[in-house]
């Protein structure tokens, strides 16, 4: 599973890549001023229906749980150590049951990382390695609602890594799909849900899965200043260019832009489709990232206010912005650590994990 996305972390990420200018070189239509937003609302006030559900961070055994994936407000795949600390195990939790569906033992360093579903099944990458053997990974494959363990689905991943990032692992047309390095070229491997041989797509230079068919320069490509979206299905790409310094993180519908002022320390968050246009900024110079891409359902965007002009400061209100309202929402006054994936946002608060379906927000 990926390391627990501890706030200040992100926060300092943000502050150590973030400046420069925007500009977006496959223009069907001129950028827009950004928009100015009207006043934050409460969570409750602006969606009455909203699904929200918490459960104790501690299991009945004593141990610690970390969600891995909601797959609705009460129901949850993720990881506990055993309570005599030799392995780690993967856990299925609907509401006050906790079923165990995979463990490897400690001695492997494993970790639990891509957790992702389609229909019933739940898929994630099992890492493991010690000083004799090299990092290894293998996935898996659970039928969740069925009272069965996970069954490993292909261990043929190629020089894949896996950060727990929204996009490691994709499902889509009958196929579950991943990214891994081949040298100047990326291919993207393929399995089929239920089973079967891998197969491989060579794609020219560095690139890192988005929502399907699109796929995102790779990390360290878009750190040397290059970015670009190129879509698998039709060839067509969107040539992103910024200055080396700016934080940009693209999807198909859109991008979220993370600028800074200068030697103000002052910063700007911003939303705007990848051709540029509809940019509206977001927040104050409080507010930065949070976690998921950059619109969860193409509508929420997560982010932090941390109250000051730092993002080092330990207070952190978690916020959504509306993209359809331009709205900023109030979630929660005080979060811990923040992860968002499909449909769902949760987050912990001391001892208590909190999680909100974003599909009840209307």
């Amino acid at each position: 599973m990926a390391p627990a996305r501890i706030i200040r972390p992100i926060a300092l990420g943000v502050a150590l890549l973030i400046g420069g200018v925007l500009v977006f070189t496959d223009p069907s239509g001129p950028s827009t001023p950004a928009v100015s937003a009207p006043a934050q609302r409460p969570l409750r006030q602006a969606f009455p229906a909203a699904t929200i559900a918490d459960a104790p961070a501690r299991l009945a055994d004593g141990t610690r749980y970390q969600p891995g994936l909601y797959l609705d407000a009460t129901t949850s795949i993720g990881v506990a150590p055993t309570p005599d600390g030799t392995a780690q195990r993967v856990l299925l939790r609907t509401g006050g049951t906790v079923r165990e569906v995979a463990r490897a033992g400690q001695d492997r360093y494993p970790r639990f990382a891509a957790f992702t579903a389609a229909g019933d099944d739940v898929f994630w990458v099992e890492s493991t390695a010690t000083t004799t053997q090299p990092l290894q990974h293998r996935i898996f494959r659970l039928a969740w609602r069925e009272d069965s363990a996970g069954v490993p689905l292909a261990a043929d991943t190629g020089d894949a890594e896996f950060t727990g990032g929204e996009y490691d692992l994709v499902a889509h047309d009958g196929l579950l799909s991943w990214a891994a390095v081949a040298g100047p070229a990326t291919e993207i491997r393929s399995v089929p849900l239920d089973g079967g041989p891998v197969t491989t797509t060579s794609v020219d230079g560095s690139y890192e899965l988005s929502a399907w068919p699109w796929l995102q320069t790779g990390a360290a490509a878009r750190a040397a200043g290059r970015q670009e979206l190129r879509d698998l299905a039709t060839g067509k790409r969107i040539t992103i260019v910024k200055s080396a310094a700016e934080t940009v993180d693209c999807g198909p519908s859109w991008c979220r832009s993370v600028v800074s002022s200068g030697t103000g320390g002052d910063t700007s968050l911003a939303l705007l489709h990848p051709d540029g246009t509809a940019r509206r900024r977001v927040g104050g110079v409080d507010t930065f990232p949070a976690a998921g891409p950059p619109a969860l359902l193409d509508r929420f965007s997560a982010v932090l206010q941390t109250g000051t002009r730092t993002a080092y400061d330990s207070s952190h209100r978690l916020a959504l912005y509306d993209l359809r309202t331009d709205r900023l929402i109030t979630v929660a006054d005080d979060a811990d650590q923040v992860f968002a994936r499909g449909h769902m946002l949760w987050w912990s608060r001391g001892d208590v994990w909190h999680s909100l379906d974003l599909a009840t927000l209307r």
